[in-house]
């Protein structure tokens, strides 16, 4: 799309630039300058790394003579940049228009909320699978687009990456599009310019507020309000909340409300039925519903995924045959069981996340609960202590390795996670995340449970600036050969 047709629509200043600019043929939206080249518009927005401002320079030199941003920017006056006051709340306004409004061609669900939120995600996009429809998701593990995992960038996703994926999507011929959209994505603006068919909020705790993410719980309710307000038909809640000002219809999902989730029981009988069973209710139609999960918020995420499964026109009937194999990957997600010992995979980067994960796991082991886990290199250092302190304090025994320490000493980052734990018999360091598995997996015996906390999908490791390619699952079977 030409310059001046892509720019038509707002009202922003300019400076002139070369006459060459303008018939320029724009086919995409960044905010890397790295990533910045003649077909393309640099907005500068903020990031956790800086202001964007400061990479205009880079993304002239790569090429790009067409930038949005909130001041001048000092390039050569070939250069033409328009500007407005807060740069970040066009861009996927921007994008989309770039990207030939791509959501509108497709089936938008949007979910938010404090936990559960992927897991949500994931349950729906199963349910579609089964169901035999097409649709890219888009979570914190990455985006799978018709079947094909991409893992995340180590970027938060914006508001142009948002788009850029419903464009893929589209091209790809998907019916469905379904989004997960954090605190911070949502106070980045990631949210605009998409016709959403129905909007979700999992639970709202007061959860990432500090200097480091919300100053307040008020701005964390703010931002997670920005797509429950958006204009969507259909607002899906746990319960009623006053101070929302909603566009569309609100239908409530919980143990009372519209969509009804009753009589839940924790099933785990042996090694073959291990899961959650439950009731759901919805226009006076009843279904039994068995979702191959445990823990506390099972029902709660299975019946969320169920209320969007609904909007997307599914029976309710579809949705209990689709529950019962069903499950998010690598939440809580049970990958070996067999002579009395069983294997799960689970995402908990938070002390907060692994109390209610072991919690759960306690609930079906007969003997000793272990646990294997490590803490990313180089960032997040202030949840190595907690989260090293919550393993040890609520498991038999825990494994410290590495996860992704990219050019951290693992050795270090081991060190901060014990730094709080003055019994030292309850956990052994093993830099080797594969040694530490085989480890782990050699010390089971019949009654217990090993938990292996990582990330769900991407089967990687980043050390020393390099991607390397490891599977916690195949080190698992591997190791189970030899038992």
């Amino acid at each position: 799309m030409r310059v001046e047709r892509l720019f038509a629509p707002f009202r922003f200043a300019r400076s002139k630039g070369a006459l060459s600019v303008y018939d320029l043929n724009i086919k995409d939206v960044v905010t890397d300058p790295a990533t910045a080249n003649a077909n393309t518009v640099y907005v500068c927005v903020p990031t956790p790394l800086g202001d964007g401002h400061s990479g205009a320079a880079v993304a002239y030199a790569n090429g790009c003579r067409c930038f949005l941003a909130a001041r001048g920017l000092g390039l050569r006056e070939d250069a033409a940049v328009y500007t407005t006051e807060e740069p970040e709340a066009h861009l996927g306004a921007l994008a989309a228009r770039c990207f030939g409004y791509p959501a509108r061609s497709l089936t938008v669900f949007g979910i938010t909320g404090t936990h559960g939120k992927t897991s949500v995600a994931d349950t729906l996009a199963g349910l579609l699978r089964r169901a035999g429809k097409s649709f890219a998701l888009l979570t914190t593990d990455g985006t799978e687009i018709n079947g094909v995992f991409e893992p995340a960038p180590p970027t938060a996703v914006n508001a142009a990456d948002v788009q850029r994926m419903l464009r893929a999507a589209r091209r790809k011929r998907a019916e469905f599009a379904i989004v997960e959209f954090s605190a911070y994505m949502l106070a980045h603006h990631a949210e605009k310019s998409i016709p959403f068919a129905a909007v979700l909020l999992t639970d709202l705790a007061p959860r990432h507020i500090g200097k480091r993410m919300h100053g307040d719980f008020a701005s964390y309710w703010a931002a997670k309000k920005k797509l429950l307000e958006c204009p969507s038909p259909l607002v899906f809640l746990p319960e009623p909340i006053e101070d929302l000002d909603t566009k569309g219809r609100v239908l409530c999902y919980g143990d009372t409300g519209d969509i009804v989730a009753q009589n839940t029981e924790l099933l785990h009988d042996g090694e073959q039925q291990l899961g959650t069973s439950f009731s759901l209710t919805y226009k006076r139609k009843t279904e039994e519903i068995f979702y191959p999960v445990i823990g506390d918020f099972a029902t709660r995420n299975a019946t969320a995924a169920a209320a969007l499964a609904l909007a997307a026109g599914l029976s309710l009937a579809e949705i209990a045959r689709g529950l019962s194999g069903t499950a998010p990957i690598g939440r809580m997600e049970c990958i070996y069981a067999s002579n009395g010992v069983r294997v799960f995979l689970d995402t908990a980067y938070e002390a907060e996340d692994l109390l209610q994960v072991l919690h759960s796991l306690r609930r079906v082991t007969s003997g000793k609960l272990s646990v294997v886990l490590g803490s990313v290199g180089e960032r997040a250092v202030f949840r190595r202590a907690p989260l090293g302190r919550a393993a040890v304090e609520n498991a038999d025994f825990v494994y410290f390795t590495a996860d992704d320490p990219g050019s951290e000493p693992v050795t270090g980052i081991t060190k901060d996670m014990v730094s709080e734990i003055e019994d030292a018999s309850r956990y052994l360091c093993i830099p080797s995340r594969r040694k530490a598995i085989l480890r782990a997996m050699e010390d089971l015996r019949t009654g217990d449970t090993l938990l292996i906390l990582g990330k769900a999908r991407d089967e990687t490791q980043l050390v020393n600036g390099i991607k390397e390619a490891f599977s916690d699952r195949d080190v698992v079977f591997v190791a189970a050969r030899r038992m």
